[in-house]
């Protein structure tokens, strides 16, 4: 009863708490230490800033991405572009005698810049083939607002932005939109027609051996 009237056994009980809440303190803050931690070695593994422990990586890296995709995105939130900064060559992919000289009429009214027309050399029996380079996908998806129908867009590794409109055997003059439809609004926002991937994950086809020089290009590399 003395040792209780002095307060003795009151005293060790909070003194025994008091060591038990430093312990638990420091447990604590040992064991977010080790989270962050491991939250930050997480994040660089995923990133791949950091060799992970496992063979398994995280991230595909970019060379080794496969895909049976093989139309390019137009740019993210793009417009068309002014038809003045598109250079164009019509190819006559049909048997329809004067075809590209035709078409190519009607898109110089449209004021893009009609770089040559000439025959495919060979027979493309679709509709309407737009081939470009990495530098002219919007350029391209600007020319192809122009046509109805199934327009095949590809890839290819040529340098600069000049476009190619290859016209086909399905091709007939009413494919060609009029400059009041709906499509060609200058503000609508370029899409792709079905499932594409942005130009630096597509393969791009072999370019022709030689191509006419594009005005476009050549004013912008000496404004430059």
């Amino acid at each position: 009863m003395t040792e209780r009237a002095n307060g003795r056994p009151d005293a060790r009980r909070a003194q025994v708490r008091r060591h038990r809440r430093e312990r638990q303190i420091i447990v604590f803050g040992v064991l977010v230490i080790a989270l962050a931690f491991t939250g930050l070695f997480a994040a660089g593994v995923y990133k791949g800033d950091i060799d992970g422990p496992f063979s398994q990586p995280f991230v595909t890296p970019a060379g080794e991405f496969e895909s049976d995709v093989t139309l390019v995105c137009p740019p993210v939130n793009s417009t068309p572009m002014a038809h003045r900064n598109v250079g164009v060559r019509i190819l006559n992919g049909s048997d329809v005698s004067g075809l590209a000289g035709s078409v190519s009429a009607s898109l110089k009214e449209r004021k893009y810049v009609i770089v040559t027309t000439a025959n495919w050399g060979r027979t493309y029996a679709g509709n309407v083939r737009i081939v470009f380079g990495p530098e002219g996908v919007r350029q391209a998806y600007t020319v192809a607002q122009n046509f109805d129908g199934d327009v095949d867009m590809v890839l290819d590794n040529r340098e600069g932005t000049l476009v190619d409109v290859v016209l086909g055997e399905e091709y007939v003059s009413s494919n060609l939109r009029s400059t009041l439809a709906p499509e060609l609004d200058p503000d609508l926002t370029l899409t792709a027609n079905a499932e594409c991937l942005p130009v630096g994950l597509v393969t791009p086809e072999p370019a022709p051996r030689s191509l006419p020089e594009n005005p476009v290009d050549a004013k912008k590399n000496k404004d430059s």
